[in-house]
């Protein structure tokens, strides 16, 4: 029977360092995980991005304008490009639908790079911004430049914007324009146009944005997400 008592307790010992085991590898292998799925996310992002700036080029070429985005009542700023952006799908199909979805976007939390002049941010809002697509954000710079009276945005091009990991619009869109990165874009910690791209090397779940600009936009056509 002692014998018998210490074969069973060995059994249990065993267990319980297999369980130890097992949980240390999984705490190892998550991390590694999370990274994995963020840059694969990232790669579509990106993909989605090409292809929608790919379309909005050929929309030029027919039609020698890049379109100003659809307003809605469900998107009053005409950025979400599963709305905005229906000129891309009919009646001339340049892209197809699922090239607007953002991977990360789902939610952006209380501000957006509009402005709206409410609460202690002229670019809080006063609730959460949904965005039900999971959309790219679009911003076409002559209707930005007419929002915030900025005059040095109104050039003749366009962002294709994904909000990152952060699930948040970091501002992005001013990046090609760091003098007028308004000065409210502090208050959430950007100080600066790096400051609102998204780079891995400051985290996996870190701030910033993904975008592609084009048309008369100045500098590189890809910012966010690593090496380009």
């Amino acid at each position: 029977m002692p014998n018998a008592s210490r074969s069973r307790a060995l059994t249990l010992i065993e267990l319980l360092v297999a369980v130890a085991i097992v949980a240390i590898l999984a705490a190892l292998a998550v991390p590694h995980f999370l990274e994995y799925q963020t840059r694969s996310k990232v790669s579509v992002a990106r993909n989605n991005q090409r292809v929608v700036a790919g379309g909005m080029e050929s929309y030029r070429v027919d039609h020698n304008a890049y379109p100003a985005g659809v307003v809605l009542p469900t998107d009053p700023y005409g950025i979400f490009a599963d709305s905005a952006l229906t000129l891309l799908t009919t009646p001339v199909s340049y892209v197809g639908p699922a090239a607007f979805r953002d991977p990360f976007g789902q939610v952006q939390s209380h501000r957006q790079s509009l402005g709206t002049g409410v609460l202690n941010s002229p670019f809080e809002l006063p609730y959460p911004v949904i965005n039900p697509g999971h959309a790219l954000l679009y911003f076409f710079y002559p209707s930005l430049a007419a929002r915030t009276g900025l005059e040095m945005l109104r050039v003749d091009g366009f962002a294709v914007i994904s909000i990152g990991p952060d699930r948040d619009d970091s501002f992005i869109v001013y990046h090609p324009f760091p003098e007028a990165l308004p000065v409210a874009a502090a208050y959430y910690g950007i100080t600066s146009a790096w400051d609102s791209v998204y780079d891995p090397t400051n985290g996996t779940i870190s701030e910033g944005d993904l975008a592609r600009f084009g048309g008369a936009v100045p500098g590189p056509a890809v910012v966010g997400g690593g090496p380009n």
